[in-house]
């Protein structure tokens, strides 16, 4: 009987940990994001391009976090559903989803980050000060 563990790379238990849905929705939704800031850094004016920024950044690591509960509650019906013991492999496919997905999240979130706050500052040391007068 072999009792060897199946080895597999990093890459492919994160792929296999997220699922389909959150493999596709969380690139996605950072790409978007990134692209979705750039915009705003560069054409928005006035008082909303901050909370529109605030609002932006953050959906990656929402989805995220919606990952990570439903890993959480699926991890929880393996246990709740099971009439013996069940398998350490089974719990932790939900687990291992719950711990991904924020991560992914995050690191998907940083890109955004980056450019909203290097577009700010930029934009501040562009700006002139309302109170100054160029012509003296």
């Amino acid at each position: 009987m072999d009792t060897e563990p199946v080895q597999r790379s990093l890459l492919s238990w994160m792929v296999a940990a997220l699922g389909f849905p959150y493999l596709i929705l969380l690139p996605l939704a950072g790409l978007l994001c990134f692209l979705l800031a750039l915009i705003v850094v560069r054409r928005g004016n006035g008082p909303m391009s901050a909370p529109a920024l605030i609002l932006i950044v953050h959906v990656p690591f929402l989805i995220g976090v919606w990952a990570a509960i439903q890993g959480g509650i699926a991890s929880y019906t393996v246990i709740a559903t099971s009439a013996a013991t069940p398998k350490p492999s089974e719990v932790a496919e939900g687990i291992s989803t719950a711990l991904v997905a924020p991560m992914v999240g995050l690191m998907l979130m940083v890109p955004s980050y980056a450019t909203a706050a290097l577009g700010a500052f930029i934009r501040c040391l562009g700006s002139n000060s309302e109170g100054s007068n160029p012509k003296n």
